[in-house]
């Protein structure tokens, strides 16, 4: 329920690019093979979090991405974030930020101008306690803004227990159940009812849903790894009403602290804004590179 982009950089609407699917497998291709020496291979930043237990930990990156195009099309767009992670003891803190703005000139709209394509803002806040080394109980806060999905604000809050499935050097599976509440407030307030446009509808809405999270880390080598995420929210009021996310991302390490990733999102809502789509999918190119 995100927003239509203009180049395939980042966004594909409502189906998945092979572009991105054979992009990722071409990272793989290229590095697995290859035995750089630099930092170890990023993980999510959960995991980090699930082996303080034994030690403290502090991380802080910024990823920068995006892409121009000119001629025929002309489209630009950026993509922004950070990420931190703090450890000590039995004691989890984790913050990030993703933001995306896009502008294009649309030929379908006959007007020789620059319009916004996208723009939009998630933020998330979280904190784990963890009570032994494969288990934690935690509690997050999520924000989200994004008007072309008719979002002027989303706001998320989540607790739960997390589980170790599996917890070796290489490889991390985990498992998280736990309960969300979620505020959505419309843009535009009122919304305007699609059948008939004299209706006004209410322009906010509170959601009770069951949370379930899959994730899954891979440590291909040194330098290369992948990282997925399968999340469900299953709205207990109206099952139909529910929302569904997948994040699968490699990313390699270039030289020293810096590092590629290629990422790909699927959001589905099965009963999304009026008069928006159920499905978005998002194809992103970043450059991270890690401050501590």
């Amino acid at each position: 329920m995100n927003v239509r982009q203009p180049v395939g950089l980042v966004r594909a609407r409502g189906r998945a690019t092979v572009p991105s699917l054979v992009a990722l497998g071409a990272l793989l291709a290229l590095t697995t093979s290859a035995q750089a020496q630099p930092t170890d291979a990023p993980r999510h930043a959960e995991t980090a979090a699930a082996e303080a237990f034994q030690k403290d930990v502090t991380t802080f990156n910024a990823s920068l991405g995006g892409s121009l195009n000119t001629g025929n099309t002309e489209a630009m767009l950026v993509n922004l974030g950070t990420a931190f992670a703090l450890v000590r003891g039995h004691h989890g803190l984790g913050l990030s930020m993703d933001f995306a703005y896009g502008r294009a000139n649309m030929p379908s709209d006959n007007v020789d101008a620059l319009i916004d394509t996208a723009r939009n803002l998630r933020s998330r806040g979280r904190y784990d306690l963890f009570l032994t080394e494969l288990d934690a109980l935690f509690v997050s806060g999520v924000y989200r803004w994004d008007t072309f999905a008719g979002l002027d604000a989303r706001l998320s809050g989540q607790v739960g227990y997390l589980r170790n499935l599996v917890k070796q050097d290489e490889v991390r599976l985990w498992g998280e159940l736990g309960y969300d509440l979620t505020y959505d407030n419309f843009d535009p307030d009122p919304l305007r009812d699609p059948n008939n446009a004299s209706v006004r509808l209410k322009g906010y809405q509170y959601t009770h849903s069951a949370r379930l999270f899959l994730g899954y880390d891979y440590r291909l080598n040194t330098a290369v790894a992948l990282l997925a995420g399968a999340e469900g929210l299953l709205n207990v009021e109206r099952p139909k009403d529910s929302r569904f996310n997948l994040d699968v991302a490699v990313r390699s390490s270039i030289i020293g602290r810096l590092q590629l990733e290629l990422k790909v999102a699927l959001q589905l809502d099965t009963e999304p804004v009026p008069g928006k789509e159920k499905l978005d999918v998002q194809t992103k190119a970043n450059l991270i590179y890690t401050l501590i």
